[in-house]
C-alpha cells in the first residue's frame, strides 16, 4: 500500500519504524506515486549520481579551487543533492547548499475528518487520502472497471466544492509558501515534498523555484556551482525554452570561472553530462564531459 502524505510527513516517527518497510523506501513509493501538474514524477534513487560526484571533485582538484555556494535545481526527492553534500563535505569542502524544485512546498488541505487532499501550492491536487487510504487524482484506466474511477471523481468534486466555496486558490497564494496557522480549520499543514534526509538537514536551503520564469533578486549571481540533473533536456523543453532556461540559470552564477553542470542519466543509468565554465564575457565553455556529454551542449555554448 502507498504511504498518505499524513503518515510520510506528519505521523511520529514511530509509526513508520513499526512497518517491514523502511522510510526510505516509503518515501521512493510516495513520490513516484505523485504526478505533478506538468506531468512529471518526483523520481529519484540513492547513488544515482555518485560517478558525477566524483568527476566533479576532480575538476575541483584539477583547477585547484574549492568552491563554497552551489545550487542543486529540479532536486526532485532531494535524495541525490543530500549525497552530494555528503561527498563534497567528504572531500573537505565546506559547501553552502541550496535545493531549489518547481514543486517543494505542498500544502494538505481537511476536507472532512476523513477525507484530505494533498495540493501544491496552485491547488493542483496531489494525492486523495480516504480514510488513510491513497488515491490519486488521475485513476489508471486500469482500475475503472473496479468502480475506482467513480469514486475518484467524486473525489475530485468534492475539493473543488471546497475551492469553490473558501476560495481556497486565493488562501494559499496569501501564505506566500509560509506554514498556515495552526488553527486553520482548512489548511492543515504546509509540506516540503522531498526526502527526510533533506528536510532535516538545516544546512541545506530550500527553496521552490522555476527556471523558466526570470531569476528572483535573492538568487541572482550568488552560486559558483550549479547542477541541473535529469531536468535540461529536448524530452522535457522546446530549444527556446532549455535557451531561457539555461541564460536564467547563468544570472544566478557568481562570474568568471563559475562552473554550470548538465548531465543526465538514461534509459540504461548511464549518467552523461558537461561541465562547462562561465567565461569574462558571459558564455560558457565546456570543460569536462562525462560519458557521452550532455544533449544540450550545444544550446549552451551558443549562449
Amino acid at each position: 500500500m502507498l504511504p498518505t502524505a499524513q503518515e510520510l510527513f506528519l505521523n511520529s516517527s514511530q509509526s513508520l519504524t513499526d512497518r517491514s518497510a523502511s522510510q526510505d523506501l516509503l518515501e521512493e513509493k510516495f513520490f513516484y506515486s505523485i504526478e505533478l501538474s506538468n506531468g512529471t514524477h518526483k523520481r529519484t534513487w540513492a547513488g544515482r549520481l555518485d560517478d558525477v560526484d566524483q568527476a566533479l571533485l576532480a575538476v575541483f582538484r584539477k583547477f585547484d579551487v574549492t568552491p563554497k555556494t552551489f545550487l542543486d535545481v529540479a532536486v526532485s526527492s532531494g535524495v541525490s543533492t543530500v549525497s552530494w553534500c555528503d561527498s563534497l563535505r567528504q572531500a573537505g569542502l565546506r559547501p553552502i547548499m541550496t535545493a531549489t524544485d518547481l514543486t517543494m512546498t505542498a500544502y494538505l488541505i481537511r476536507l472532512y475528518d476523513w477525507l484530505h487532499v494533498l495540493v501544491d501550492k496552485e491547488g493542483f491536487p496531489l494525492q486523495y487520502d480516504v480514510c488513510g487510504y491513497v488515491w490519486r487524482p488521475r485513476c489508471r484506466i486500469r482500475f475503472y472497471p473496479l468502480g475506482n474511477g467513480a469514486l475518484t471523481v467524486l473525489w475530485d468534486v468534492l475539493y473543488r466544492k471546497t475551492v469553490g466555496k473558501y476560495d481556497l486558490i486565493a488562501r494559499l497564494k496569501s501564505l506566500g509558501l509560509s506554514p498556515p496557522a495552526v488553527d486553520d480549520p482548512l489548511i492543515k499543514a504546509e509540506i516540503k515534498l522531498v526526502t527526510h534526509r533533506l528536510r532535516d538537514n538545516s544546512d541545506i536551503e530550500l527553496l521552490d523555484d522555476d527556471i523558466l520564469a526570470s531569476t528572483p533578486a535573492h538568487l541572482r549571481r550568488r552560486f559558483e556551482v550549479i547542477r541541473a540533473a535529469n531536468i535540461l533536456n529536448r524530452g522535457y523543453f522546446s530549444k527556446e525554452q532549455l535557451r531561457a532556461a539555461v541564460m536564467h540559470l547563468r544570472d544566478r552564477l557568481v562570474g568568471e570561472g563559475s562552473f554550470f553542470l548538465v548531465v543526465r542519466t538514461d534509459e540504461t543509468a548511464t549518467n552523461n553530462g558537461t561541465l562547462f565554465s562561465l567565461n569574462a564575457d558571459g558564455t560558457f565553455r565546456a570543460v569536462e564531459r562525462i560519458g557521452a556529454g550532455s544533449e544540450i551542449e550545444d544550446i549552451v555554448l551558443s549562449l
